[in-house]
Formats: C-alpha cells, sequence, structure tokens
C-alpha cells in the first residue's frame, strides 16, 4: 500500500504559508493597525487578500510532481490539502474582520459582537472538483491554485462584510454598503461602484471576476460618502436639494468619476422624491441601469441644471 502523503503535505504547506506570512509587511502593518486601533475594513479587504496570495504561493510550492503521485493532484490529495489550508484562511480572516468590528462598534458605542460568516463549503468543494477533473493535467490544476485562492480569501471578508451588515440592519442600524474599484479597473466593476442604502445596492455587489481586487465594505450611521471625491454628505432633502442645484463641474471629471457623480445625482434625486414601494422600485432600477445608462442620467440633470439658468 503507498504512502499517504498528506499529512507531510500539509505540513510542508503550513509552514510555507506561515514563513510567507511572516515575512509579509502588508500584513504586519495592518496588524499593527489593528492593535493600535486604527484598522478599516478596507485593510481586512487587503488583509484576506494578502493571505490568499501567500497561500496560493505555498500550495503552488508544495503541490508539485515531485512531491505528488503520478506527478498528479488527485481528488483525494486536493481535498485533503487544499481544503483545510482555505479553512485557515477563512478563520484568519474573520477574526482579523472581527477586531476591526469591535473597533468600529467601540467608535459608535455599540456592543454588539461579530459575525462570522459561514463557511462556504459548497463554493470550495466547487474549486476542488474544478482543478480534479478528468483529463486535468496538474498544469492546469496549478492554475486553479493562483488566483481563485486570492478570490475566494477576498471572498471570505466579502461573506463577513454581507453578514455583519445584515444582522446590524436587522437589528434597527442603519447600513450603507459600498464597493470602492481598485486601479484600473473594468466597465462593469466602475458601474457596480458606490454607495447603496441595506437592501438596495445591486443583487451582484460581492460578486468578483478574476482578479478583481474591488473592496466592498459597510458603514453604520446616516453619513454617506462619495467614494471618489472623498467628500461627506448627509442625506438629508435640504443638503441633496443643494447638491442638486451646486453640479459637478463637466470637464474636471473623468469617466469614472462621471458614473459616480451619475450614481449621487439620481439617488438624491430618488430618494428626495419618492416614498415607500415607488422609492424601493425605482432604487432597484437604478442599481441595474449600466455604466453608460447612469451617465446619461447624469448630462440629463446637467442640461436640467443649465436651463434653471
Amino acid at each position: 500500500m503507498a504512502a499517504d502523503v498528506v499529512p507531510v503535505l500539509n505540513e510542508r504547506i503550513q509552514t510555507s504559508f506561515k514563513s510567507n506570512v511572516m515575512k509579509d509587511r502588508r500584513i504586519a502593518q495592518i496588524s499593527k493597525r489593528i492593535r493600535d486601533g486604527t484598522a478599516t475594513f478596507v485593510d481586512g479587504h487587503d488583509y484576506a487578500e494578502r493571505l490568499g496570495e501567500n497561500l496560493s504561493r505555498a500550495l503552488t510550492e508544495n503541490l508539485t510532481a515531485d512531491t505528488l503521485p503520478d506527478g498528479k493532484l488527485y481528488y483525494n490529495i486536493a481535498k485533503r490539502t487544499v481544503t483545510p489550508a482555505l479553512e485557515t484562511n477563512y478563520n484568519l480572516t474573520n477574526e482579523a474582520a472581527a477586531e476591526i468590528q469591535k473597533l468600529l462598534d467601540a467608535e459608535l458605542g455599540i456592543g454588539l459582537n461579530a459575525v462570522k460568516a459561514d463557511f462556504p463549503a459548497e463554493r470550495i468543494q466547487g474549486l476542488i472538483d474544478k482543478m480534479t477533473a478528468d483529463g486535468i493535467t496538474l498544469e492546469q490544476a496549478l492554475v486553479w491554485l493562483a488566483e481563485p485562492i486570492v478570490n475566494n480569501s477576498e471572498a471570505f471578508f466579502d461573506d463577513f462584510i454581507d453578514s455583519n451588515a445584515k444582522f446590524r440592519n436587522d437589528v434597527g442600524l442603519e447600513a450603507t454598503i459600498t464597493r470602492k474599484v481598485a486601479g484600473n479597473c473594468c466597465e462593469w466593476c466602475a458601474a457596480m461602484a458606490g454607495t447603496y442604502d441595506y437592501g438596495e445596492e445591486p443583487p451582484d455587489i460581492y460578486r468578483r471576476h478574476e482578479f478583481c481586487r474591488c473592496v466592498v465594505t459597510y458603514k453604520l450611521g446616516k453619513t454617506n460618502q462619495n467614494v471618489w471625491s472623498k467628500r461627506i454628505w448627509e442625506s438629508s432633502p435640504d443638503d441633496k436639494a443643494k447638491r442638486i442645484e451646486a453640479g459637478l463641474p463637466k470637464n474636471e471629471l473623468s469617466p469614472i468619476e462621471k458614473i459616480e457623480a451619475a450614481n449621487a445625482l439620481y439617488r438624491d434625486k430618488v430618494v428626495s422624491t419618492l416614498e415607500g414601494k415607488d422609492r424601493r422600485k425605482k432604487l432597484k432600477a437604478y442599481a441595474k441601469m449600466s455604466a453608460e445608462e447612469r451617465i446619461a442620467r447624469l448630462k440629463e440633470f446637467e442640461e436640467k441644471r443649465a436651463m434653471r439658468g
């Protein structure tokens, strides 16, 4: 009977992962910010992302042709190495996120506990199935141990945000969900960016594609933040009217900023003029608009303001 290689592989993977994490300067910075009480949910996302990158490297360095039977990643081996490795990332991500949640709650005088999202066993099982499908080579299997590992680590943090925003909203606290793009994002991500009242966010607010580094966070209270201009505005009718009347300089905005401006202006208009079911219906329609439709909506508002002179 062939020797079981999994215990040795797991030990090597964990050793490599811990070594990678200890050398990661960004993780060290975030850990210090958590200890100092200055960490934010953006730090929490970055922490999960860096954990994913370090785990991906540990897996690909140790699951090789030299260490695997017949140079192949069999289902039984993948199940017993990749799954527990991702469970480690899941636990570390939730622990860091919970500490950050505690810091943010303390600033608001909130004494609620953080909610730990369920481990997405079905999603991870799907990943295992893909990397061990019939006819797949080791080289092809290792592709699923690269970016998908990082993506799933980010998703662990997204699940935490989703669970805690829902929990706090359910107990009566007002929450807003913000999705912020990173780097030169695609049109789809640009169109998804923005700040939304909890329950009115786009259905795919947490969705990610490969190499997506968008950050999804939530905030409690009535204050919303435009993630591009960094302006804080109160959701009162008077403030909304002022923002609509003041407008934004058309020639000073980038395409992405135009999308966000359209988000804010259209949202203000809808919220200030509609109530109840009509408001929710209009907001849902707004959430499904494409980037082009939102820019067109901004132009419409600009033309109306110009006519008012």
